[in-house]
């Protein structure tokens, strides 16, 4: 969203399964006749021996688990910026389905696609702003992005791959050029207040005052006041209004059913009202239990950039998943974790969340990010591969559904104004079909080294890391969904937990520390038996340092030529015999 204009003070503050259940003989059971067939061990099971690691970490290993519920990994899209299909100059609805099979191809059979299950795509109704979130009208796509046949064949596209799709609504505000606001003024001209204007908070000030976040509706003659906390284009809805009600009602059925979208992220449901987070809450707790009555699975994310406190509270609404703020940024759980090299510290924070989430809403997902269109890209305060690499092993093996910001895995950068965070997807250094050169007033001409395609073809490239990343999360679907539990391993710089889902475990242990590091894993805690997959994210730089003075210099810092050497090296540097693990410096190892 357009941030506030105090939103910098906030996060200042934010510091604060479609599965598969463990069977015998290292084999894996299908839930249900729809699940995915059963899969062989991907390491040995010698009781108390030393255990086989799997070829190339893992990630050809086994057969990733397609999902069919709401714990996806999914992918932020800025339309505008992705990929152009016509040659104009602006990403449109069609250049994204032109790319989908980078994102998935739809056959989990492959590997080379980024594994992604849903994509959120911002803002794509008619707007007179170039990020769009601004409405004009709900139920029309932007003619700078296509047309609603575009968006239907998007969506169908999408669906055929197994990913799920949902759109930005923004209904804390509008455009002042939208119908509603235009009749609202008529009505205000009129003496009326019953119609249109009670759509949005409209005030009579007294001559010569004004108030923080109001500004005067000149239009609508006498002394009217409209509040609009974001910008002056953007006056603010009165959520509270049954006959706007009515009409967002309409806009739900309408994206739902004659569109087909599985879902909506909802726009600064922190402003909803300005009396008070309850009657937020409140507002969104409708929203959620109308749209379900639209569609029963329906799924919705919703953003609060605030602390996780206000986060908390938000699950209160039953709305399925809220980004987590206070894992982002160069100040977030994340980096914090790196920079001070508690692995420890970060797994607590994660079941320590889960439980708070759980104890508001127990069927709450977590979102957890990195960095989005509003918040400097991570590649900007990630200086190093290795730091880009680990960060996204953390919270891409984080419990619920993470969400990667377009770019994000090939080392864009971007910050300052936000235009400079949402600049075109760099999709090769030698063939520019379907660049975006430009969008309006940014300032960052920054491009990686290595497009999207070179990168997807160099196995040590941060792509292909996140591709290993994303495709260990869906081998293993208890991470996702699973009820979490820490454990200590007696070792700081080793976060260990437990993610148990429909009686099957497994433990996620990192090491985020410079060094290799030996821990024991207490046996009445956890027995190992087999070596699902592992990440390593060293690439012989240090993270948070500036041993990469050109941190798009050189996009890998390693000098493997091929997929066996690159397994080769890794799987020296790990070992596992009985309870005791041996994990290189930045890694992530997934025992069963």
């Amino acid at each position: 969203m357009v941030q506030k204009r105090f939103v910098a003070g906030i996060i200042a503050a934010i510091l604060c399964s479609s599965a598969l259940v463990s069977g015998c003989a290292g084999q894996t059971i299908p839930l249900s006749p729809s699940s995915a067939p059963d899969q062989q061990s991907t390491g040995s099971t010698s009781p108390g021996g030393a255990l086989t690691l799997p070829e190339d970490g893992g990630f050809k290993t086994v057969e990733a688990t397609a999902s069919s519920d709401k714990y996806r990994t999914f992918y932020e899209i800025f339309p505008y910026s992705f990929s152009d299909s016509d040659g104009d100059g602006v990403g449109d609805l069609k250049g994204i389905t032109q790319r989908l099979d980078y994102l998935n191809d739809g056959d989990i059979k492959t590997t080379d696609d980024l594994g992604i299950e849903g994509i959120w795509l911002m803002p794509i109704m008619p707007s007179p702003s170039y990020h769009k979130y601004n409405v004009v009208d709900y139920k029309a796509i932007d003619e700078k992005y296509g047309t609603m046949d575009d968006m239907k064949e998007l969506v169908s596209e999408c669906h055929k791959r197994n990913i799920n799709i949902i759109i930005d609504l923004v209904i804390n505000h509008t455009s002042r050029k939208h119908e509603w606001y235009q009749k609202a003024l008529e009505e205000l001209r009129e003496g009326k207040t019953d119609g249109y204007a009670s759509y949005y908070h409209f005030e009579e000030f007294p001559a010569g005052t004004s108030k923080k976040g109001w500004e005067k509706a000149t239009k609508a003659g006498g002394n009217w006041y409209y509040e609009c906390n974001f910008d002056i284009d953007m006056p603010d809805l009165n959520l509270k209004s049954e006959k706007l009600r009515e009409e967002i009602k309409g806009i739900v059925d309408f994206w739902l059913n004659d569109v087909g979208i599985d879902g909506f992220r909802l726009d600064a449901v922190l402003w909803y009202e300005s009396t008070g987070i309850a009657d937020s809450v409140s507002d969104l707790k409708w929203l959620y239990d109308y749209a379900k009555t639209v569609k029963s699975d329906v799924y919705m994310v919703g953003e609060c950039w605030s602390s996780a406190g206000d986060i908390a509270q938000f699950y209160d609404s039953g709305a399925d998943s809220f980004f987590n703020f206070s894992m982002q940024s160069a100040t977030g759980n994340v980096v914090s974790s790196l920079n001070t090299k508690d692995g420890k510290g970060y797994a607590d924070y994660l079941v320590n969340w889960q439980n708070t989430i759980r104890e508001h809403n127990p069927a709450g997902i977590d979102s957890p990010f990195i960095s989005n269109h509003d918040t400097d890209r991570s590649a900007g305060f990630l200086l190093t591969n290795t730091s880009r690499k680990m960060a996204a092993a953390m919270y891409l093996m984080a419990p619920g559904t993470p969400y990667i910001y377009y770019g994000e895995e090939i080392g864009m950068r971007g910050s300052g104004r936000d235009e400079n965070k949402r600049t075109g997807m760099y999709w090769s250094s030698t063939d520019n079909t379907g660049y975006v050169a430009s969008i309006p007033n940014s300032e960052n001409k920054e491009t990686p080294e290595k497009g999207a395609y070179e990168q997807q073809k160099d196995d040590s490239s941060l792509q292909s890391f996140y591709r290993r990343a994303v495709r260990l999360r869906s081998q293993n679907p208890e991470i996702a969904r699973g009820t979490l539990t820490s454990v200590d391993l007696g070792n700081g710089e080793v976060g260990a937990y437990i993610a148990e889902y429909n009686g099957s475990k497994v433990m996620v242990v990192l090491n985020v520390g410079g060094n290799s590091n030996k821990v024991t894993i207490p046996a009445d805690k956890f027995s190992v038996q087999e070596v699902r997959g592992y990440l390593k994210a060293d690439s012989g730089d240090a993270p948070g340092g500036s041993g990469n003075d050109d941190p798009f210099a050189d996009l890998t810092g390693e000098t493997q030529s091929s997929a066996e050497e690159q397994a080769t090296e890794n799987a020296a540097d790990f070992s596992v015999s009985g309870n005791t693990v041996t994990l290189p410096a930045y890694s992530l190892i997934v025992l069963k």
